[in-house]
């Protein structure tokens, strides 16, 4: 019994040693000023970075953008070197990515009202694929911080997780059709607001006939859970990601891919058909967006129906993880930037802009 309770101690103790990352939560107390400084700070952080990883290290560390050179610097093939060289190696690396020790200083001073230079580095190298999307966006997030961007407000009430739909409010997707007459509709869906799982969705159909309003709720899988018919489709979108020979509904199989033309640009989309092959969705690969879909309606006569997606402002927006969004095409405007053809206060305000509407999410 007695080795029972020691065990049990020893277990538990491991267990409190893994899951206490709060003994890393420190400063390394010293200023700034030069690449020697950087080194020193970077040899600070390098036991939580080998215990916590990098991602957790930089987000545990807001205030501190110069860590995602310690990152550069950890992976470098110096940095375990005992050589007598080793720092002048790694101090010739911490300037090239961070710039001269004026640049490295500007990154500590706090309540700036411009941007600071070393973000304006940053957003070069971003431009030039030297810089990772994430690391892009902590910088964003630290001009935040430092209330350098003020936007009115940030809309972050999101729902983005692998396998679950990702969404935000104020997405809209609209489809057309033409009933059994051949008149023309359109339904629209508008998210209205984001609870867990529990996703409230105002629709609008438009006909001949006038326009109906109307509230759903769906759940995080896309799935209409309101006990009444409302919609064209069951699912106007699906869970992320996707792949060939998944079952996206109980019916519904990934047969194969395809490009597809919307709006004039060519998306990579899937095929998913039922077995008798009565039923064909086009999914958008990245978004999980039904595209269209055909199926066949039984009756005194055989007739096909098909609803196509005709406008949305979910496209626009470029899923790179499950914690920030920021469009591909946000680097044409940083590199204006870069080219002066736009001022820093522009730019500043073009972020502040994209984050209000949701299309930047950090």
């Amino acid at each position: 019994m007695r080795s029972s309770v020691i065990i049990l101690a020893i277990i538990t103790g491991m267990i409190g040693c893994i899951v206490t990352p709060s003994v890393f939560a420190h400063d390394p107390g010293f200023e700034i000023k030069t690449s020697k400084d950087i080194l020193k700070f970077c040899e600070f952080f390098h036991e939580e970075y080998l215990f916590v990883g990098e991602k957790t290290l930089v987000e545990q560390h807001p205030s501190f953008p110069n860590l995602r050179a310690c990152v550069i610097l950890y992976n470098h093939i110096a940095w375990k070197s005992i050589h007598p060289g080793r720092d002048i190696v790694l101090i010739a690396e911490i300037e090239k990515y961070l710039g001269n020790s004026i640049d490295i200083k500007e990154r500590h001073i706090k309540k700036s009202e411009t941007m600071p230079i070393w973000m304006k580095n940053d957003a070069k190298l971003w431009v030039k694929d030297e810089i990772t999307d994430r690391l892009f966006v902590q910088g964003i997030r630290t001009m935040l911080k430092e209330q350098i961007l003020k936007p009115s407000s940030i809309n972050t009430n999101k729902n983005c997780h692998e396998n679950e739909i990702c969404i935000i409010k104020s997405d809209f997707i609209k489809y057309s059709y033409s009933d059994i007459y051949g008149k023309k509709i359109t339904e629209k869906y508008t998210i209205e607001s984001v609870i867990n799982n529990e996703i409230s969705v105002k629709t609008e159909k438009i006909s001949r006939d006038g326009k109906e309003l109307s509230n759903i709720i769906i759940d995080n899988q896309g799935t209409i859970t309101t006990n009444k018919i409302c919609c064209i489709m069951n699912k106007f979108i699906f869970s992320t990601p996707i792949k060939f020979g998944d079952m996206v509904t109980s019916d519904l199989k990934v047969i194969g891919e395809t490009p597809y033309n919307f709006s004039g640009k060519i998306y990579q989309a899937w095929i998913a058909q039922n077995s008798e092959k009565q039923n064909t969705v086009i999914i958008d690969k990245n978004t999980g967006i039904v595209f269209s879909n055909v199926h066949k309606e039984t009756g005194m006569t055989n007739k096909w129906s098909k609803s196509t997606l005709v406008e949305t402002n979910m496209l626009e927006k470029n899923y790179i993880t499950n914690e920030s969004i920021i469009p591909k095409w946000f680097k044409t405007i940083t590199m204006w930037l870069g080219d002066g053809l736009i001022s820093e206060s522009e730019y500043l305000k073009a972020i502040e802009n994209l984050l209000e509407r949701g299309i930047i999410r950090i």
